[in-house]
C-alpha cells in the first residue's frame, strides 16, 4: 500500500457531503471511480437507474479489472413475501427466482428502463457486477422488517479505500443532484488512525455480511435459475454500447418515469405527472382505484424542490403514507391520529431550509384554522390531497385556503355527487381535473382484474314498501310545491327535501331481506382460502350478517372505524387464512386489501364513488389471482306504476348497469331484463337507459 492520496490523482475527499451542497454525483461518485478498481456497496435499496448516472465511468472502471459487489434488501411486495420466506429456505428455489424475474421483466417491459435493464442484466453475465441479498434473520411476515444499512468502499489499484456511510441508497433518487436530500460521511485508509480504523471495520463486516457469517442477518445469492435468465436475456447485448447511448441520450424522460424506489412508473402514473408539470404543478389525477395513486403522488413529492403537505383521509391512510414516504428516506411528521406536535412546530417544519420534509396530515386536523395560518406561511409548498373529493365537504373546505404553490389532487371520483359547490370548490383550488384513468382503461390495460358480476334480487318487505311509497309521495309534493313557487325552492324547503330522501334511501340499505340474501349467497359459493368483502350499511346490519354467517360455519371477522382490537392485524390474518370481512365505509377508502377476491355489496348506494371503490377493492391485481367476482344486492319495487317505483329501479339499474357493463360474463344483464319484464317495463328503454349513462368514473 503506498502513501496518502487516492489512485495517481493523490486526491483526498471532503470528510462530509451533502446533495444540497454539493453535486455528489460528480464531485465524489464519478471522481472515486474514476481510479477504482473495487466497489462494495451495503444498501437498503439499488436501482440499475443509479448505474445510469455513473455510465461514463464504468467502461475504464471495467478494464481496470474492476468488480461491483452490491448487498441489499430484496424490494419485493409484501404479496410476495411468502415466497421469498420459501426462497431463503432453500436456495434456488423456483418461488424467489420467478418474484425476481417478474420484477425484472417489467423493467424490460417498460422503454423507458429496458436499455439499464439490460445492461444490468449484461453486466451481472459478465460476472463484473454481483448482487446479494440481505434480510434480518428472525423478521417475521408481520413485522416485516428489512436490512437498511448503507455503507460504501472503494479500492484502488494500491489497495488504498475510501469508504462512507450515510442516508443515501444506491438509487436514482440517492444519487442525483435531483433527487432526495442526503448526506454522507467520507473517511479514508489514509488520512488518520480513527478513519483507518473505519475503513478496515467496514471492510471487515462487509466480508462477514458477505459470506453469510453475521449474526442475525441472512444472505442469498440470486437464484440459479434466475441468473441463468438474466444470462440469455443478456445474450448479444453489448453493455458498453447501451452505456454510451445512454450516457449521449442521458434520457431526462429516464429520470422522472421512475418511482423513488427505482421500479417503472406505469403509462398512466408517467401521463399524468407529465400533465400535471404542464399545468405548472397544478391539477387533480382522477386514476381509478387500484391504479397506483399513492406511487403517483409520492414521485411528484420526491421531485418537488420544497416542502410538501399530504392531507390523508383516515388514520389508516395517513400512516401508509408516511411509512411509504419514509422509504424514501424523507423525514415525516404526523398530524392528527394523537399527534399534537405541529401546533407549536408546523411552521418550522414546512419553512425550514433546505429540509425537504414532508407533514402527512388527517383532514379534520388540517382544516383547523391554527393549522392552516401555519402551512399558509410556507413557501414553494406542495400540497397532496389524496382522496381530494372529501375536500369540498364544507367542513374541510377551510384546507383550500392554504396558498400552496403546487398542488395535486388524487381521487378515482372527484367530482362530489349532488354536491356541485363542493365540487367547484375542489376544482377551482386544484386546477380541474388534468387526466382521467378510468376503471375501464385499467381493465383494457390488464392492470386490473377482470371480474364476474351477479345482481342478487331482493324484495323489500310490505312494510318497508309502505314506508318508500309514503316517503316517495311527500318528497313529491315538496318538489311540486317548489315548482310552482316564483322563486323556486326555498333553503327549508331543499333541505327537507334532502332529508327525507335521506330517511328512503336508508330504507333500501337496510332491507331485512338483505341479511338472508348475504347468507344465501355466501354460503352457496364461499369456499376455503378465498377472501370476501361483504359491505354493510351499519353496525346493525353488520353485526347481524356477522352473526348469521358465523351461525352457517363460515369464518367471518367484523371490521369498523372504531373497532376494538387492532384492525391491522385483523387485515393481515385475512390477507394471509381467507375469510369473510364484514364492514361498513371504512373499507371504502386507502385501505389496501389487494388479495380480496369477492365482493358482495349489500349497503345500496347511488353515489358512484361509493360502489366504484367498493368494486375496486377487489379487482387489484396480485399474483395468483386473475379473477374477482362480486355479487350485488338489487332492490326490486312491487310495481312500475308508481314514481316511487320507477325511483327505486332507477337507482339501483344506474349502479348495475355500470358494473354489468363492463363484467366478464355477457349474462350479468340477465336477471336486470327479467325484473323489467316482470314489472311489465319496456326492455328497450332498459337498454337505452343503461347504455346512455357514461361510465361512473369517466
Amino acid at each position: 500500500m503506498s502513501g496518502g492520496g487516492w489512485g495517481k490523482s493523490g486526491w483526498t475527499p471532503e470528510p462530509e457531503y451533502a446533495s444540497d451542497r454539493e453535486d455528489i454525483l460528480s464531485e465524489f461518485y464519478l471522481r472515486v471511480l474514476s481510479e477504482a478498481v473495487a466497489y462494495d456497496r451495503i444498501t437498503g435499496f439499488f436501482a440499475s437507474s443509479a448505474l445510469v448516472l455513473y455510465w461514463e465511468a464504468l467502461p475504464e472502471f471495467v478494464d481496470r479489472g474492476g468488480r461491483i459487489r452490491i448487498l441489499c434488501s430484496p424490494r419485493i411486495a409484501e404479496k410476495d413475501a411468502q415466497g421469498i420466506e420459501h426462497g431463503y429456505e432453500a436456495r434456488d428455489d423456483d418461488s424467489l427466482g420467478a418474484v425476481l424475474r417478474a420484477e425484472f421483466a417489467a423493467l424490460l417491459a417498460t422503454d423507458q428502463l429496458r436499455k439499464p435493464a439490460l445492461a444490468l442484466a449484461a453486466m451481472i453475465s459478465e460476472r463484473f457486477l454481483d448482487i446479494r441479498l440481505a434480510r434480518v434473520a428472525d423478521a417475521s411476515l408481520d413485522d416485516r422488517r428489512m436490512f437498511h444499512d448503507k455503507v460504501g468502499l472503494f479500492t484502488d489499484a494500491d489497495g488504498q479505500r475510501i469508504g462512507f456511510r450515510g442516508s443515501l441508497n444506491e438509487t436514482r433518487f440517492g444519487i442525483a443532484s435531483d433527487g432526495n436530500v442526503e448526506s454522507f460521511d467520507a473517511w479514508t485508509s489514509w488520512t488518520g488512525r480513527t478513519d483507518s480504523i473505519r475503513v478496515q471495520r467496514s471492510t471487515e463486516r462487509f466480508e462477514k455480511l458477505w459470506a453469510g457469517k453475521s449474526d442475525g442477518v441472512e444472505i442469498l445469492a440470486l437464484p440459479a435459475p434466475f441468473r441463468h435468465w438474466l444470462e440469455t436475456q443478456a445474450e448479444g447485448v453489448d453493455w458498453r454500447e447501451l452505456a454510451a447511448e445512454i450516457t449521449a441520450g442521458r434520457e431526462p424522460a429516464l429520470v422522472v418515469r421512475t418511482a423513488p424506489d427505482g421500479r417503472p412508473l406505469r403509462e398512466q402514473q408517467i401521463a399524468g405527472l407529465d400533465e400535471w408539470e404542464r399545468h405548472g404543478k397544478r391539477g387533480i389525477l382522477a386514476h381509478a382505484t387500484g391504479s397506483g395513486k399513492t406511487v403517483t403522488g409520492i414521485t411528484a413529492i420526491v421531485g418537488h424542490e420544497g416542502p410538501a403537505l399530504v392531507i390523508a383521509p383516515s388514520r389508516l391512510v395517513a400512516r401508509q403514507w408516511k411509512e411509504q414516504i419514509e422509504d424514501t428516506g424523507r423525514r415525516v411528521h404526523l398530524c392528527g391520529d394523537g399527534e399534537s406536535a405541529w401546533k407549536t412546530r408546523l411552521h418550522n417544519w414546512l419553512t425550514q431550509p433546505a429540509s425537504k420534509r414532508v407533514v402527512v396530515a388527517l383532514a379534520p386536523t388540517a382544516a383547523q384554522r391554527p393549522f392552516v395560518n401555519q402551512a399558509s406561511r410556507a413557501k414553494d409548498l406542495l400540497l397532496v390531497g389524496d382522496e381530494v373529493h372529501r375536500l369540498g365537504a364544507a367542513s374541510y373546505q377551510k384546507i383550500l385556503a392554504i396558498d400552496a404553490a403546487a398542488r395535486l389532487g388524487l381521487s378515482a371520483t372527484p367530482e362530489r355527487a349532488g354536491d356541485p359547490e363542493g365540487t367547484l370548490a375542489i376544482l377551482d383550488y386544484f386546477g380541474g381535473v388534468i387526466h382521467r384513468y378510468t376503471l375501464r382503461d385499467a381493465l383494457k390495460a390488464d392492470a386490473l382484474c377482470n371480474y364476474l358480476y351477479y345482481p342478487q334480487l331482493v324484495r323489500l318487505s310490505p312494510q318497508e314498501q309502505d314506508q318508500w311509497d309514503e316517503l316517495s309521495k311527500k318528497i313529491g309534493r315538496l318538489v311540486a310545491q317548489s315548482h310552482n313557487s316564483p322563486g323556486g325552492a326555498s333553503n327549508s324547503q331543499r333541505e327537507r327535501i334532502r332529508t327525507l330522501t335521506m330517511q328512503r334511501a336508508r330504507i333500501a340499505k337496510k332491507a331485512a331481506g338483505k341479511t338472508p340474501l348475504a347468507r344465501l349467497v355466501v354460503t352457496k359459493n364461499y369456499k376455503p382460502g378465498q377472501r370476501w368483502l361483504v359491505y354493510c350499511d351499519d353496525k346493525d346490519q353488520m353485526q347481524d350478517i356477522a352473526d348469521s354467517l358465523r351461525v352457517a360455519g363460515i369464518d367471518a371477522y367484523e371490521y369498523f372505524s372504531d373497532m376494538p382490537g387492532d384492525k391491522a392485524a385483523t387485515l393481515r390474518h385475512f390477507d394471509e387464512n381467507g375469510g369473510v370481512i364484514v364492514s361498513i365505509k371504512c373499507l371504502d377508502e386507502g385501505v389496501d386489501i389487494p388479495n380480496a377476491d369477492h365482493a358482495l355489496i349489500l349497503a345500496s348506494s347511488r353515489n358512484p364513488r361509493e360502489f366504484i371503490q367498493r368494486r375496486g377493492r377487489v379487482l387489484r391485481k396480485v399474483e395468483g389471482k386473475s379473477l374477482a367476482t362480486v355479487y350485488d344486492a338489487i332492490l326490486q319495487p312491487e310495481a312500475l306504476g308508481e314514481a316511487s317505483g320507477v325511483s327505486l329501479l332507477q337507482g339501483e339499474l344506474a349502479r348495475a348497469g355500470n358494473f354489468a357493463r363492463d363484467a366478464l360474463n355477457s349474462d350479468a344483464r340477465d336477471p336486470l331484463e327479467r325484473l323489467v319484464v316482470e314489472l311489465g317495463g319496456d326492455l328497450q328503454a332498459l337498454y337505452e337507459f343503461l347504455g346512455s349513462g357514461e361510465e361512473a368514473d369517466n
